[in-house]
């Protein structure tokens, strides 16, 4: 008998703090299948649009009699189609995202982003939209197309488990590589650490952003990475490169802490400017609040 699909990442707290919340896209998608987002199709739906003039071979049941009362002319009615969307995670899996703290009750950053990405893609799913999920480095490593259904979800959940953080990155060439696999408009979420310089990343960003995906970024550090926490000397190894240095933190911690900041406004101020919203998150904060917050804020703002 085949092996069960793992559902580890399926986190129950994590599940019901998001249950109820829809997670509705602003851009008008495109697709074939009922949801519950406005299609640019006109078709039959709950939601009138308007009316236009009765063109031979219109079907009759379109035809609006009242209005033929009035003015004693056809019209059709014409209704806004409701649409599913595509929600592609793009995972960051270079040797950074593997960072794990001394503390064994936080997640290494690549667990934590699998946590959210398969949140997100069961949510999807549940909501009868498409869930999709990318891995890179450098390169594009897998791609597991936007479907619906429980045995595509169950695929994405397994290719999370078998996740490594190996290798450097580089966010610019790498992402516009990927936009040209994603032909259909939808919603992006980037889940990484930005370990590959801002002007690279916030160039990869604008590409998703030009092919008119709406991009969501979660900027992902660890929080040592954040706190920079160290106190004795200490030998500090680059996941990516390999490059070692042995230095006193306590000497280094202001001018780290001025750099982190300014790094991360160059990441937030690049994506605004680009039009893609930005959220940063750091491992100590409970992945189920991260982002259930952040979607009651999406909620919140369609209104």
């Amino acid at each position: 008998m085949p092996a069960a699909p793992s559902t580890r990442f399926l986190d129950a707290k994590l599940l019901r703090s998001i249950a109820g919340i829809d997670l509705k896209a602003r851009l008008l998608v495109e697709g074939m299948y009922a949801s519950r987002h406005r299609s640019p199709d006109y078709g039959y739906s709950v939601e009138f649009v308007d009316h236009r003039e009765y063109a031979p071979g219109d079907e009759l049941r379109t035809i609006d009699w009242k209005m033929l009362g009035r003015t004693e002319r056809y019209f059709v009615k014409r209704f806004e189609m409701e649409s599913n969307m595509n929600v592609v995670c793009l995972l960051d899996v270079s040797g950074s995202m593997g960072y794990r703290s001394e503390d064994k009750n936080r997640l290494s950053k690549l667990e934590y982003a699998s946590y959210l990405t398969a949140a997100m893609c069961y949510l999807a799913a549940h909501q009868q939209d498409s869930p999709g999920v990318i891995t890179f480095d450098t390169e594009m490593r897998d791609f597991v197309p936007p479907k619906q259904g429980k045995r595509h979800l169950f695929t994405i959940l397994t290719k999370l488990e078998a996740l490594a953080a190996s290798g450097s990155s580089d966010l610019g060439p790498t992402l516009k590589l990927i936009v040209q696999r994603l032909t259909r408009r939808g919603v992006i979420l980037l889940i990484t650490d930005a370990h590959s310089g801002t002007e690279s990343v916030v160039d990869g960003i604008r590409h998703l952003v030009a092919r008119r995906h709406e991009v969501i970024v979660l900027h992902l550090l660890d929080a040592d990475e954040v706190n920079f926490p160290f106190q004795s000397l200490t030998s500090f190894r680059d996941l990516e490169t390999n490059a070692q240095l042995m230095t006193d933190p306590l000497r280094l911690r202001k001018v780290y802490l001025e750099r982190l900041e300014k790094f991360r406004a160059e990441i937030k101020d690049g994506c605004a400017k680009c039009g893609a919203d930005y959220r940063f998150v750091d491992t100590s904060e409970p992945i189920e609040l991260v982002l259930r917050d952040y979607l009651l804020f999406r909620r919140q703002r369609s209104r």
